[in-house]
């Protein structure tokens, strides 16, 4: 594609960069642009080799490359690349990979050479004056990252000292990720608790006549091995892990009733899937399953509330909502905590008393009707923020929630059929997927007719990429 030097000027002067340079200085630029295009995977600045361009995206998405890992994310319309090689005049520190079909504008710094005289100091003045804009904005980032990961990484130690408090079990963790087995095992090796890793069915199946486990642990790709551990009666507890994606998975869960632990992993976050496993593996080997804080930084400040009745409701939502904006939290994310609140609430109230016999109250009642709890069928309604999450959760006293419940409402809206379990009952039947598909982690933990208690999850950080949805369950 051709373009005029006009046509590239009016285009680029939307970008940020451009935007402080005369209209004769960019159409000078303009004539030095080239555009081009990069395939998925294709490199555009390798680390440690020179480099004298700076690039533009136009269209597509870039990944930044540290050590092999992908530590940034490039896709908006005039973001830079490039820049810190052409300051410095040193050869690139990162690699920039296409994540996607990539278009970019092309500047060579060599080429600066070519601008008029009378303009080349203010055009030099302006280049440097732009770049000390842009390193700041990317310090700023670099700064909040910085932030988050002190966070994460503060949280991972006390998962690790709480799995400490264990003691001495020994743990299988079966999982075809060969990177992620090393890393479970140097953050589990410095707790009181043992792991043995396999990335395949026969060594682990070799390790499990050898050795007697507390808890096995097994990738999708292994889930197979729990059915003939079941049939062998190997006491220890079992924990499936799958991917995020919820409606793939539900055929796991049915084929597997056995299994009352299920935990999710995102292969692009693997710290966050160490420390997924560090505190499940604390949860299941305490036989303690229960409490919001483990999912939170220690010390932070839970705020609770009893579920008196049907009146309450709003006051509830009303008081979260307040309490997230007296801390800063942006709307949109208060506006996917209340939603998900109601829905949390509302079981409460409705669907989770029953009587001395297991027969369900208020169920059958339209959700307008009004509800007073009597104290020993009133819920527990919590919610705080660690800066890394926000959480919210609702305990009931029942322990009614049972996995074929959760399955069977999740298939119902999945397949399109909302609705259709719920003929004899007040609700439409979407609160469970209501729930997961508004929060970023669902965790359900259940003893069955003792207490259920759901937490949900929320990202804080503004600038993430929402991910997949996805949901825990723990039953005892």
């Amino acid at each position: 594609m051709n373009l005029h030097p006009a046509d590239i000027a009016k285009e680029l002067k939307t970008y940020n960069f451009f935007r402080s340079f005369r209209d004769e200085l960019l159409l000078q630029i303009c004539t030095m642009c080239e555009l081009v295009t990069f395939k998925k995977g294709d490199f555009v600045i390798k680390e440690n080799e020179q480099n004298t361009k700076l690039y533009f995206i136009r269209k597509g998405i870039a990944e930044v490359v540290l050590a092999g890992e992908v530590v940034a994310i490039l896709q908006n319309p005039g973001e830079v690349m490039g820049e810190m090689s052409v300051v410095l005049n040193k050869p690139a520190t990162s690699t920039i990979r296409a994540a996607s079909h990539l278009e970019c504008w092309v500047l060579d710094s060599e080429n600066f050479s070519h601008v008029n005289p009378k303009d080349l100091d203010h055009f030099q003045s302006l280049l440097y004056r732009i770049y000390s804009v842009v390193l700041a904005d990317r310090l700023t980032k670099t700064n909040e990252k910085a932030r988050f990961f002190e966070i994460a990484n503060r949280e991972l130690h006390q998962a690790q000292m709480a799995l400490d408090t264990i003691g001495n079990k020994k743990v299988l963790l079966v999982d075809s990720d060969r990177k992620q087995l090393v890393m479970a095992k140097v953050a589990v090796g410095s707790t009181g608790v043992k792991m043995d890793t396999a990335s395949d069915l026969t060594t682990a199946e070799t390790l499990i006549s050898s050795q007697t486990y507390d808890a096995i642990i097994c990738d999708d790709q292994s889930i197979d091995l729990f059915k003939k551990l079941k049939v062998n009666k190997n006491p220890a507890k079992f924990i499936m892990m799958t991917s995020k994606l919820v409606k793939e998975n539900l055929h796991y869960y049915r084929e597997n009733p056995s299994v009352n632990t299920m935990i999710t992993r995102d292969p692009e976050d693997r710290a966050l899937t160490i420390r997924t496993m560090l505190t499940t593996l604390t949860k299941v080997l305490s036989q303690d399953i229960f409490g919001l804080e483990k999912y939170l930084s220690w010390g932070v400040e839970v705020q609770s509330r009893k579920v008196k009745s049907s009146d309450d409701r709003e006051n509830l939502k009303d008081e979260m909502t307040n309490y997230f904006k007296g801390l800063g939290v942006r709307q949109t994310l208060i506006d996917r905590c209340y939603t998900v609140s109601e829905e949390l609430l509302m079981n409460s109230i409705y669907d989770a008393p029953i009587d001395s016999s297991g027969v369900p109250l208020f169920n059958h009642y339209s959700r307008r009707t009004q509800v007073i709890l009597d104290s020993h069928l009133q819920s527990q309604f919590k919610y705080a923020c660690d800066g890394m999450y926000l959480a919210l959760s609702v305990t009931d006293p029942f322990g009614g929630l049972t996995k074929d419940i959760i399955i069977n409402y999740l298939e119902s809206c999945y397949e399109g059929r909302a609705g259709s379990l719920n003929q004899d009952k007040g609700g439409a039947g979407r609160g469970l997927h209501q729930i997961i598909e508004n929060s970023d982690l669902t965790i359900f933990n259940i003893k069955k007719n003792v207490r259920t208690e759901v937490i949900s999850l929320f990202y804080v950080e503004s600038n993430k990429k929402e991910p997949l949805p996805s949901f825990h369950y723990f039953f005892t």
